[in-house]
């Protein structure tokens, strides 16, 4: 693809993205597909790791629009039929399978080593016609005004032998938490009332499986103060991590050990000693913390914000790179239509993508805080077929984050028990450990 150079010796493109992650390629590859110029930017090189390795159904149809939904399988990736949450101890099980949900065509999705996930993303994006910069770090941005409002942006990149000037009309911060334009921008944040949570992980080797595809599900057990997950990534490799809402100051105490934290937290339950009693770990533990935070606006007259760059709930139902390349479907799709009328973003254009973002977000929210709250999570451990409210659970358990009429109203419904469940006992609270 030609980059023109305007005389101030600047390139010049159309869009620019800050990360080659899910939301900044998938951003990247929409945008390349209607013929813009794309740089894309990423600081780290590839192959990299990251966490957050279970997809969703709902993902399934951005991936179909992308192209590479029919190379997931030829990729290696496993199909996940469902989810499974277990107690602790093991004697309270429910299992979400995804074909069972109220919105057909969402049977299965895949666990995928985001290393290998990421890099068939970026080279798709790469095919696709999207400039691709890495290593490259973005040093500073600038918008540019013209005469009657903000035009686009100037930034400065460093790819670590030289200083590239940049011209672009569009500047999509997909950073991930790192958030570089809300950080550089000083964007006001949404007050959550949720604690700061961490999390310690690692791949394992010979992580025990149910026999068959329910083997390949992703399994969320629940403590006191946390939960962990397992996801298979192939057949001998499993992700596992716990999160924790243990006080702050224990991760950062310099005395503070993941592999013995990890150990503790692993002995608290009976089915996690047997889940994890002849795995070994692969790798050096890692940690990620305070996970909880929102902007209260994710864009402006040139610019927005997609996916972890935006906000950064809790990834308990998996729903983070879903709503990555959702907020990047979202994005691109704005964009386009606004350089079609050949103009910028309007402010109620990016009222709407905020709105429309956070209302995806939410619905995982809601989810998240049922889970959280012991009484919630005793109703959504003891499901009922009663006018299909479990399967509308499963429904968005599966990444149906903007759930139409039939599925919307049970689960209000689901959401109106749980929270009587906190006063009035209808189902009692399981003992957790």
């Amino acid at each position: 693809m030609t980059v023109n150079t305007p005389a101030s010796g600047a390139a010049r493109v159309d869009a620019l993205i800050i990360g080659a992650g899910p939301a900044g390629t998938t951003a990247a590859t929409l945008l390349a597909q209607q013929g813009l110029t794309v740089w894309l930017v990423e600081r780290d090189a590839f192959p990299r790791f990251r966490i957050g390795e279970s997809l969703l159904p709902g993902g399934n149809a951005i991936l179909k629009r992308l192209g590479i939904w029919d190379k997931m399988d030829d990729a290696g990736f496993l199909r996940k039929y469902g989810a499974e949450f277990v107690s602790s101890d093991g004697k309270s099980r429910v299992h979400n399978v995804f074909a069972d949900g109220l919105i057909k065509d969402l049977d299965y999705a895949y666990q995928v080593e985001r290393s290998r996930f990421d890099k068939l993303l970026l080279d798709n994006a790469v095919a696709a016609g999207a400039v691709l910069q890495q290593p490259c770090r973005v040093i500073s941005v600038k918008e540019r005004v013209g005469e009657n409002e903000q035009n686009g942006w100037h930034v400065t990149l460093d790819n670590g032998t030289q200083r590239l000037e940049v011209e672009t009309d569009w500047l999509l911060d997909a950073s991930g938490r790192t958030a570089f334009l809300g950080r550089r921008l000083k964007l006001t944040e949404d007050e959550i009332p949720y604690p700061k949570r961490f999390a310690v992980y690692n791949h394992f080797h010979s992580v025990k499986r149910a026999p068959g595809p329910q083997g390949n599900n992703i399994i969320v057990t629940r403590l006191r103060d946390g939960w962990f997950w397992a996801i298979p990534l192939d057949e001998k490799k499993t992700s596992v991590g716990v999160v924790s809402t243990r006080k702050r100051e224990e991760w950062k105490d310099p005395n503070f050990t993941p592999e013995v934290f990890f150990d503790n937290e692993v002995q608290r339950g009976e089915f996690l000693r047997e889940l994890l009693e002849n795995a070994t770990p692969l790798d050096d533990f890692r940690v990620t913390a305070d996970y909880t935070y929102s902007f209260s606006h994710f864009g402006g007259p040139r610019h927005l914000l997609l996916g972890d760059a935006a906000c950064f709930i809790d990834p308990i139902f998996s729903s983070g790179v879903y709503i990555a390349m959702r907020s990047a479907e979202m994005a691109a799709d704005a964009v386009l239509q606004a350089r079609q009328e050949k103009r910028s973003l309007s402010a109620a254009d990016t009222r709407r993508y905020t709105r429309r973002l956070k209302s995806n977000v939410r619905t995982m929210r809601r989810l998240i805080e049922v889970y959280y709250h012991q009484q919630g999570y005793a109703v959504f451990m003891s499901p009922t077929d009663r006018l299909q409210l479990f399967q509308a659970v499963n429904s968005i358990v599966a990444g149906n984050s903007k759930p139409g009429f039939a599925v919307s109203w049970r689960f209000r419904l689901f959401l109106l028990v749980c929270w009587l469940n906190r006063y009035f006992n209808m189902v009692p609270g399981q003992r957790l450990q």
